[in-house]
Formats: C-alpha cells, sequence, structure tokens
C-alpha cells in the first residue's frame, strides 16, 4: 500500500477520497513487535493516521464492528487494496500533516513541503521543459502541440508556452527590439522553472534565435531540465509555411527586427533533438521515449 496514492474509502454504504497522513507503524504478525514503515507489503498489518474528504459517521470498531470497519479501494483497477479497523478520531492539531517549527524554518530557506522525488512518484514523471528553437515557420508550433497531445496521451502533465499567446497576455507590453526580446523569454523561463518546480513538464515554442539568449534560458530553468529542439528548416520552407505573412512584412519595411530576415539566426551548436520540419510526426516518439 503506497502512502502517496489518495486511495478511496469504503465505509458502509457512502464513499469518499482519503490520505494518509502518516504510518505510525507496522505489526509484526509473529511478535506483535511494532516498527517503522514506509508503505505495507501485501498481508502486513499496521497502524495509520487518515485523513476523508467527506466526513464519516463511525463508531470504534470496539463498540460496533459495522459502523468501525472500512475497505481502501485503488483508484485506477478499483481494486481492494486494504481493510481496516476504525480505532478513533484524531484531533486535527495533532495530524502529522501538521506544520512543524522545522518545516516552518524550511518553508523561509527553501519554500515546498513536498519535496522533488514525491512529486515525481506522485505524477510519474519529472518536471522539464522541453525548449523549441527555429525560425519563423519552421513548424514549432505544430510541433509543441503535437508533442503536448502524445505526453497527455501517456499521462503526463503538460503545459505549452508559444511565443503569441504569451504576448497576448503576460508580455504585452513588449515589444519586438532586443532587449524586450530577450525580457521575454527571460519571463518564459522562470515560468517554466515554476512549473519544473512543481513536477511538471513544460513545452516553449520560441524562436529564440540568440545562442547568448538560449544559454541563460538554460541557466534559469536549470542544465538537467532543459531539452533543447531545433527546428532543422531552410529560409525558403519558412516563408512557404508563414501562416502569418510576417516574412512579407518584414521584406517590405512593415516590421524590423526580424530572425532570417534583418539579422542571422544562430543555429544551436549544441541541442538534444534536431527536427526535420517536413516529418515532424515520424520524430515524435524519440523525443517521447527520452522525457
Amino acid at each position: 500500500m503506497d502512502p502517496f496514492t489518495n486511495f478511496y474509502i469504503k465505509h458502509n454504504t457512502h464513499s469518499t477520497k482519503v490520505r494518509i497522513d502518516k504510518i505510525q507503524y507496522r505489526v509484526d504478525v509473529n511478535t506483535l513487535e511494532k516498527s517503522e514503515a514506509e508503505f505495507f507489503k501485501l498481508n502486513e498489518i499496521g497502524r495509520v493516521a487518515m485523513t476523508t474528504t467527506k466526513p464519516l459517521y463511525f463508531d470504534a470498531y470496539k463498540k460496533n464492528r459495522q459502523t468501525g470497519a472500512f475497505i481502501l479501494i485503488d483508484p485506477v483497477s478499483h481494486n481492494t487494496v486494504a481493510v481496516g479497523m476504525i480505532l478513533d478520531k484524531v484531533n486535527s492539531n495533532a495530524l502529522p500533516s501538521r506544520i512543524t517549527d522545522s518545516e516552518r524554518t524550511h518553508i523561509v530557506n527553501q519554500g515546498s513541503l513536498i519535496t522533488a522525488k514525491e512529486r515525481e512518484k506522485r505524477y510519474g514523471q519529472k518536471g522539464q521543459t522541453i525548449w523549441i528553437t527555429g525560425l519563423h515557420g519552421s513548424g514549432k508550433n505544430e510541433l509543441a502541440y503535437a508533442l503536448e497531445r502524445e505526453l497527455f496521451n501517456h499521462g503526463k502533465i503538460v503545459v505549452v508556452f508559444d511565443g503569441k499567446s504569451v504576448r497576448e497576455g503576460l508580455n504585452r507590453e513588449l515589444d519586438y527590439s532586443p532587449a524586450d526580446r530577450a525580457e521575454h523569454l527571460r519571463r518564459v523561463a522562470h515560468m517554466c522553472k515554476l512549473l519544473n518546480d512543481q513536477g511538471i513538464i513544460c513545452i516553449a515554442s520560441f524562436i529564440s534565435p540568440k545562442e547568448s539568449i538560449r544559454q541563460q534560458v538554460k541557466e534559469i530553468i536549470g542544465a538537467e531540465r532543459f531539452r533543447l529542439v531545433y527546428m532543422d528548416a531552410d529560409i525558403n520552407y519558412c516563408r512557404k509555411n508563414d501562416k502569418y505573412g510576417l516574412y512579407k512584412l518584414s521584406e517590405e519595411g512593415k516590421i524590423s527586427d526580424f530572425a532570417g530576415i534583418d539579422f542571422d539566426y544562430e543555429i544551436p551548436g549544441k541541442c538534444e533533438f534536431i527536427i526535420n520540419s517536413k516529418m515532424i510526426n515520424d520524430q515524435l516518439d524519440k523525443i517521447v521515449e527520452k522525457i
């Protein structure tokens, strides 16, 4: 029985969700000795403190076996994983999930009381950022949202950021000058880092044309969580795939500082994935396998 799982508890005719606050001890069935335990194996016995989402109307098992007994049900398989007896109600102030003095100190110094390992175990994934770079029209968004769909189908928790959606909200006051472009990407990198800290996978789709800016983004997110994907497409392909007509506007002088026209896009010297823009669907699997 994994204490990190939110089970269903069936008590008489009522069912609700329940979390295990703490496994207090395990009992050796042969010697009746008590010992510490992080989880229970098959047929093991022990005492735990639990909290239900909805209140249960119960009696202690020694007073009434019918209203003092329950079963725990796995939320995925719906199989019974444990049966139990209710001993008594625990005062909320005595629950092990209450914040202690040492935990308050930890919050001041480091923040969350939930470790990266706990999040990884709960979500079945590691918080990381897949940063997709390439010229406008190279298929970055197509890859980003196809990858989101594929990861979602695998049960992953994913958030996608793309230039257009971020500029319409968070960064709407920024223009396309070099300084504002850098600030635009710096903010996105910090958002990705915050979500990665919570165990969530981020997919970021941005031209990010300069190696120096991509390096800054990597440093903000953390090298161990940064996965760079380069969309390999020449300028002619990107022109044909331009859904917003930006290449034409740049050539007409109606917009400036446009990567590929006004200045060169710096191809990454080192990246984890190089994706052929004409074969996006055929190359999704190799990214998913490494996430």
